[in-house]
């Protein structure tokens, strides 16, 4: 069964969602990326590639079969059912091959609105859920 981690008051998702793959990559696992369009890949990627200048997190955009522990596309063409981050305003249509979903909620009202429809969606479906203010992370 998939786990469904809901991180909110979330300030900027860019950087949530480097930390969390900082952990995870050090943990050996694949990590898919679900993102709006080419431009919004492009974005993340840039990011990664600044983000810091210690560390960097091995990723690729696309949907060629690659060995990066990190997958960034809009087309849901995965390489790994490890981890997936949705960053799309939907419910991917096949989130349930993942072990884990993490989706990452903003401050901003609509971003807010749009995770309590997920959130209900996938409760009703019975998936084990937990929510995780980053507010309160220490």
């Amino acid at each position: 069964m998939t786990y469904i981690d809901f991180y909110f008051n979330v300030e900027n998702k860019f950087n949530k969602i480097h930390e969390i793959l900082e952990k995870e990559i050090f943990r050996k696992r694949k990590i898919y990326i679900s993102v709006s369009d080419l431009n919004g890949a492009e974005l993340l990627s840039d990011f990664l590639y600044s983000a810091a200048v210690t560390s960097f997190l091995p990723h690729m955009i696309g949907s060629h079969e690659e060995r990066a522990p990190v997958h960034i596309d809009w087309e849901h063409k995965s390489v790994s059912d490890d981890f997936m981050v949705n960053l799309k305003s939907d419910i991917p249509p096949s989130f349930s091959r993942y072990l884990r979903l993490i989706e990452i909620v903003s401050n901003d009202d609509e971003d807010k609105k749009k995770a309590r429809d997920h959130l209900k969606f996938y409760r009703d479906r019975g998936y084990e859920i937990k929510l995780i203010d980053v507010t309160k992370e220490i």
